[in-house]
């Protein structure tokens, strides 16, 4: 009976998403990279259990069958087996198909040792030793660079920079060196209206293959600016590492049905949030065709679980991200098996989620881009986890990078900062998205609403078209920022008595200093140059959709 009841469960992970996607510049291969990585969870796991355990489907389980799908999304899967020899046949079949269909991905997998299925808890035991048991196989595995030798010499790649496996004639009456990853890319895109990477990622924008094409060759060569997006949802680590915790019944087999309903729930509340964002762009004239009725520019790569990485129009990448932030909260407080689970903990009703925005140039490397996204969610708006405790709050960061030669975030912020007898903070960021009821100190002038009052004054014109608060002005004070606090509020002074109602208060926002601190222990901040950056990257509809008047 013991031996019956017990059950191997088993890991699998794309962990070099990143480097997949950002190998290249170009945006065909990069939503390829977007394609093949969701071969995992989408057709390798499957196929494997379907040869492996011919009639098996998704609604088998484990008390009545050999194998029990878990969970899958975002490049991972999880999946309950009984015997190790299936369990390590599941793995090989999985890695191999991944070796030949998308070169350069790494996938990885481990056996977590067998547990007794009618233990209750063992289920959620054998998942923190399973992922406990991943980092080491990663750090242990050869890299792409290193399977892929210059030796014998070799062209290289046009495109990524790896040995070339083939010319390749990509483009009409034009051959070129192409590696095998460049090339598994360049399939799973597919042409105008073929592949599963187009027809996919079109049906996630909401638009048709031929027309996301269009918003693949605008982004890449059109667009003057373009958005990096990063967002990341809070606290699912603590509530998958807690998750017993939100249970009905101590039983593995509750356990197993939190855990596939939650995970499913998470995925659909991003994906509905994301078409309601790019839904919302729609309806304020963002379409590339005729009359604004064309596709959204926005281009999702990554939408699984509770991550989004997108690229989109610079001039929409922030009212598109804090609709989603807004629409994802929403989504998850109105789904019972979110909520629920949530509610077993005290936690909820919904969950919330971080955002960076990077917007660049075009041909800015989009590796770099995706870097800096990536660093101004992680280190900077995830503060609000630590600043607004206990209730789901969403924030984002962004920067406008100008200089393509200082894209790194500690340098950036370091450059906003004034030293002196007092530490002055140039950017007031992260921004708050969330609807808080009580707000700590800290929220104070960090509300996205706070950032739109002050874009709307600097941006703010008169009734023959002047600008309210002159250009040179306004570039006067933020030169007088660097100086230090008391040289900027100076300039201010002498700035009131000519501007103060023609904006200038609108974007102090009622206080007679450029300048707050929630405490005596923070710095001195100031959103003016925040506003200043953000002005052409919020359009004029942004202002309509967050409830600020033009």
């Amino acid at each position: 009976m013991a031996e019956a009841a017990s059950v191997h469960l088993v890991v699998l992970e794309a962990w070099n998403i990143t480097r997949f996607l950002s190998v290249t510049n170009k945006r065909r291969e990069i939503a390829g990279a977007s394609e093949l990585i969701t071969y995992l969870d989408r057709r390798w796991v499957g196929e494997a259990l379907g040869r492996l355990h011919p009639g098996f489907t998704p609604e088998w389980r484990i008390e009545a069958h050999p194998v029990e799908l878990l969970e899958t999304g975002a490049g991972t899967a999880k999946v309950l087996v009984r015997g190790a020899e299936q369990a390590r046949a599941l793995v090989t079949d999985v890695t191999l198909a991944a070796l030949r269909q998308a070169p350069g991905l790494e996938v990885t997998g481990v056996v977590g040792e067998p547990f007794d299925w009618v233990t209750p808890g063992a289920l959620h035991e054998a998942l923190r030793e399973a992922q406990r048991a991943l980092e080491p196989v990663r750090t242990s595995l050869p890299g792409p660079d290193a399977r892929f030798l210059r030796l014998p010499m070799v062209d290289e790649c046009a495109s990524t920079g790896l040995p070339a496996a083939s010319l390749s004639r990509l483009h009409p009456g034009e051959r070129e060196p192409r590696s095998a990853e460049s090339l598994a890319k360049w399939r799973a895109y597919g042409k105008e209206d073929e592949g599963d990477g187009l027809g996919r990622l079109a049906a996630l924008a909401g638009t048709e293959p031929r027309a996301l094409k269009r918003v693949v060759q605008h982004l890449a060569e059109k667009a003057e600016w373009v958005g990096v997006v990063y967002t990341d949802g809070n606290g699912l680590g603590d509530v998958f590492g807690r998750l017993d915790a939100c249970v009905t019944d101590p039983g593995n087999r509750c356990y197993a049905d939190t855990l596939r309903s939650f995970s499913a729930a998470v995925q659909d509340a991003a994906r509905a949030a994301f078409a309601e964002a790019v839904d919302g762009l729609r309806e304020q004239g963002a379409g590339l065709g005729q009359g604004a009725e064309g596709p959204v520019p926005v281009l999702p790569l990554i939408l699984g679980g509770d991550d989004l990485v997108a690229v989109c129009e610079g001039s929409w990448a922030l009212p598109f991200t804090t609709a989603y932030l807004r629409a994802f909260e929403r989504h998850t407080a109105g789904s019972p098996q979110i909520a629920g689970a949530l509610a077993r903990r005290g936690k909820g009703p919904g969950l919330s989620a971080c955002a960076g925005v990077a917007i660049v140039k075009a041909h800015f490397p989009f590796a770099v881009a995706h870097t800096l996204a990536y660093d101004l969610m992680a280190k900077e708006a995830k503060q609000v986890k630590d600043q607004v405790p206990g209730v789901p709050c969403s924030a984002l960061s962004f920067h406008v990078l100008y200089d393509s030669s200082g894209a790194d975030l500690a340098r950036i912020r370091l450059l906003q900062t004034v030293a002196g007898p007092e530490k002055v903070r140039l950017t007031a960021q992260p921004y708050v998205v969330s609807d808080l009821g009580a707000e700590p100190a800290w929220v104070e002038g960090r509300r996205w609403g706070d950032l739109l009052r002050r874009v709307g004054a600097v941006a703010a014109r008169g009734e023959e078209g002047e600008r309210r608060l002159p250009v040179s002005q306004l570039h006067e004070l933020r030169e007088a920022l660097f100086q230090g606090r008391e040289v900027a509020d100076g300039r201010l002074g002498n700035l009131r008595a000519r501007y103060s109602h023609q904006g200038l208060e609108d974007l102090l926002g009622g206080r007679d200093s450029l300048f707050w601190r929630p405490s005596e222990e923070d710095p001195w901040t100031t959103g003016l140059l925040d506003a200043m950056d953000a002005e052409r990257f919020l359009s004029a509809g942004a202002f309509d959709v967050h409830g600020v008047s033009r």
